[in-house]
């Protein structure tokens, strides 16, 4: 049938007329959204009479016996509604075609266009399956993410309950179906299944001996991966019943490309979805690499991901690890998500402190699922082939006219961005001078000083430690040794009599407090050793008063210590809801967050007030309304009794934390314009390429299949429609403010590897001078035709402004 409807296409393209001399006719009730008819339909001699309908321009409403069917058009339009508007299901469309024929609703006319949707899906899935850039330190951007909102529910029996109380749950009542929806953008259960960590020993690891460039890479480990609990949600118990699928996990480029997917089948977000769609990618991309020759990735591959800290460390130990150090694999928290981990874990995930991942903030699964959402109404009841066919019709869709349309304009908006942030270049210098600030690695110094500092807080030092421990040891060895003295006195002077048991008693007493004695001095030997002391401490010394008081305040310590980390860390992110450019929702997620956390500093106030009033005399008691008005460092007053008083830091300081944030910004500008640089190129040499490519293909296929030609130049046009639009946005990047001549080189089109390997005469199809991208002095107007019209994007951008300051307000 596939061949059929190409032969359709082809027809309706040269505008032919099917002929039918002499063919047996088939009388079909065809259903059209001009309206339905009797139509008498030409066998015209295929194996199979559905072929003949659909090279008729008619889709079978039924596999065998034919009374009705479907205007291939009719189902187009639907198609095109659909992967536009994902909340218009097939009834609502069914019943709009009843309305336009005046005619009541027939409730089977939507079964029949369900059945003629999917065979139209299916036969659009057949015929579709018909230079170096200069070195970066993060070479690609991904995301990956979960998300429940496109769940999918399981028809079943009612549960039962057995003879020991428990629910079972009932039969299944969901129909038989071996068809698998989704095409090549979902994983199979089993695929996913091998990364459960129980089947990590069936997994095929990269070859041993597999070199990583000399290479590898160390990740951080998180400190606040208990907080996050996305593979334990409460509510993913309660949903089992119910739901099969619980939702899905994605994987995205930056642009918005859906990469992979895969469902979460009967739980909730757990570690085996998002290591399978990385081997997925992974291995691709190794295995693309080694077809082109271009090698292991010179810089970095950022994953994004809401859970980085603690999905970091799954990735180290299991067997997913070679080939992300092959892979340079570099995990990251996005923007949004980053406020809610601890300080501690920002200093090492957050993606304002990490070289080379450029101005991006990601958070694109977010603003994905924002859109995919849509989806929910229509495939919560579907079956599990309809749900996927659905979602990847729907994403086939975006792809081609929504990611692949506004590459040029994503391009466009981060290049000015840039541009307006290198242009505070000047004023950030000139606050840095005025702040004392010498040299740019004063910031990353104090990056590091403020680690250091906030892991010091999750524990007591090392030398306090040992000094309490050695204090300890010898406050029981003078027990132990005053308990000998006195065991030995009473065993020496007791007179026996007639009870012999009471003196075996009184001499084991004594031999035991010895052999205690004895195990005592071996641990106090040890810690004089490792603590280098040459005279033992002695009661009344400075030292032994010093680790006497210690011991007491240990307990206080330990509570003030985890207070301070927690309230200087709520500090912190209260700054950064006053910074001049956070936006209003991130302001909100800020505070929501740390909404969140305190309730853990409730608790800590509670520990740290009872340790506080232990102490003689008491030491100062805080109340939760003195703490909900610290908004900076020089009102916390309790850090004055802290080991050290953080107040007297320079990264402490406000006005030193905004220049250190702003200076950040600066870099990863710079960055994003050496990625964009690289896009740029990128995209006008795809965009070349692909004409070149699509026009040489459908040349040599035109004396041999003149219908599949048609079809490779409709799969082009699917993007080819974009190419001037793309063109004229790119050369809009040369006119703005701070942009410079010298970055020209970049508009080029420049050779890709896999062009590079086709043994054709290109210049023979499109000349040479289209194969030398600008010339000297040449602008995209000349070559894309026209004037460039930012009018349209003028007037979006201030009307985005007026809204952001009306919600800001």
């Amino acid at each position: 049938m596939a061949q059929a409807y190409m032969d359709w296409c082809l027809r309706e393209r040269r505008e032919e007329i099917l002929r039918d001399d002499d063919c047996p006719q088939l009388l079909l009730t065809v259903v059209d959204i001009f309206g339905s008819s009797e139509r008498s339909i030409p066998l015209t001699g295929d194996k199979w009479e559905s072929a003949s309908i659909v090279r008729a321009g008619i889709i079978p409403t039924s596999p065998l016996s034919h009374s009705s069917g479907i205007s291939i058009r009719t189902i187009a339009l639907y198609h095109r509604l659909f992967t536009r508007c994902p909340r218009l299901g097939m009834q609502p469309f069914a019943k709009t075609i009843c309305d336009a024929e005046g005619i009541p609703y027939k409730p089977y006319l939507a079964a029949q266009l369900y059945t003629s949707f999917d065979l139209y899906v299916s036969m659009l899935n057949s015929v579709r399956a018909a230079s170096q850039d200069e070195p970066q330190a993060v070479e690609g951007f991904i995301a990956v993410d979960g998300n429940d909102s496109l769940k999918r529910y399981e028809r079943r029996e009612d549960p039962v309950e057995t003879k020991e109380g428990e629910i079972k749950l009932g039969a299944s009542r969901e129909r038989s179906d071996s068809r698998v929806g989704g095409g090549d953008y979902f994983l199979t259960k089993k695929e996913v299944d091998a990364w459960d960590e129980r089947n990590w020993e069936s997994v095929v690891e990269v070859e041993k001996g597999t070199e990583a460039g000399g290479m590898k890479e160390l990740w951080e480990e998180g400190q606040c991966e208990e907080r996050w609990h996305n593979a334990n949600e409460k509510n993913t118990a309660k949903s089992v019943a119910k739901f099969h699928e619980q939702g899905w996990v994605v994987l995205l480029c930056r642009h918005m490309f859906l990469l992979k997917a895969c469902d979460m089948i009967r739980s909730g977000e757990q570690a085996k979805y998002a290591l399978s769609l990385l081997y997925s990618f992974f291995s691709a991309e190794k295995e693309e690499r080694a077809s082109t020759g271009e090698g292991q990735p010179n810089g970095k591959c950022a994953l994004a991901y809401d859970i980085a800290c603690k999905f970091s460390k799954t990735v180290k130990r299991s067997p997913l690890r070679e080939l992300a150090e092959w892979m340079k694999f570099l995990p990251v928290i996005g923007t949004m998500h980053g406020y809610a981990h601890a300080r501690q874990c920002q200093l090492s995930f957050l993606m304002l402190y990490i070289v080379g991942v450029g101005l991006e903030d990601g958070e694109f699964c977010e603003r994905y699922f924002s859109v995919s959402n849509a989806l929910a109404s229509v495939t919560r009841y579907m079956s599990s082939f309809h749900r996927r066919q659905a979602i990847a019709e729907y994403t086939y869709c975006r792809d081609n006219f929504e990611s692949y349309g506004k590459l040029s304009t994503f391009i466009y908006n981060n290049y000015r961005q840039a541009l307006k942030i290198l242009s505070t270049a000047d004023a950030v210098g000139q606050e840095m001078r005025e702040a004392g600030i010498t040299s740019s690695e004063m910031f990353y110094e104090w990056l590091e000083e403020e680690g250091e500092y906030l892991q010091s807080l999750t524990r007591p030092p090392a030398i306090e430690t040992l000094a309490i421990e050695y204090y300890q040891k010898l406050e029981a060895f003078n027990a132990c040794h005053t308990r000998l003295k006195a065991s030995w006195l009473a065993w020496l002077n007791y007179k026996p009599e007639a009870q012999r048991d009471l003196t075996n008693m009184l001499e084991k007493k004594a031999w035991d407090e010895q052999e205690n004695e004895g195990k005592l001095m071996v641990d106090i030997q040890v810690l004089e050793s490792k603590m280098e002391i040459k005279d033992r401490w002695t009661e009344g010394c400075e030292e032994w008063a010093a680790a006497k008081k210690t011991c007491r305040e240990s307990a206080y310590r330990k509570a003030l210590d985890k207070l301070e980390g927690l309230l200087v860390s709520r500090i912190f992110e209260m700054a950064k809801l006053n910074v001049a450019g956070t936006g209003y929702k991130m302001r909100k997620h800020i505070a929501n967050s740390l909404k969140t956390r305190s309730k853990s500093i409730q608790t800590a106030i509670g520990a740290y007030n009872a340790a506080a009033a232990a102490l003689s005399p008491p030491r100062q008691v805080i109340t939760w309304d003195e703490i909900v008005e610290f908004s900076f460092l020089g009102e916390f007053d309790i850090s004055r009794d802290a080991r050290e008083d953080v107040r007297e830091r320079k990264w402490a300081t406000q006005k030193n934390r905004l220049i250190m944030q702003q200076f950040f910004k600066l870099i990863r500008a710079e960055e994003e314009l050496e990625r964009l640089h690289s896009e740029i190129c990128r995209l006008l040499t795809n965009i070349h390429d692909e004409e070149v490519l699509v026009k040489h293909v459908v040349a040599e296929l035109e004396e041999k299949d003149p219908r599949l030609a048609l079809q490779v130049q409709l799969q082009y046009e699917e993007r080819g429609r974009f190419k001037h639009f793309h063109q004229h946005k790119l050369a809009s990047i040369r006119k703005l403010k701070g942009y410079q001549s010298k970055n020209n080189k970049y508009f080029t089109i420049g050779t890709s590897a896999k062009m590079a390997d086709l043994s054709m005469d290109l210049s023979m199809d499109l000349g040479e001078d289209n194969m030398q991208g600008l010339q000297d002095g040449e602008d995209w107007e000349d070559v894309s035709g026209g004037e460039v019209d930012d009018e349209e994007d003028d007037l979006v951008e201030r009307v985005n402004t007026v809204l952001d300051l009306t919600v800001d307000e």
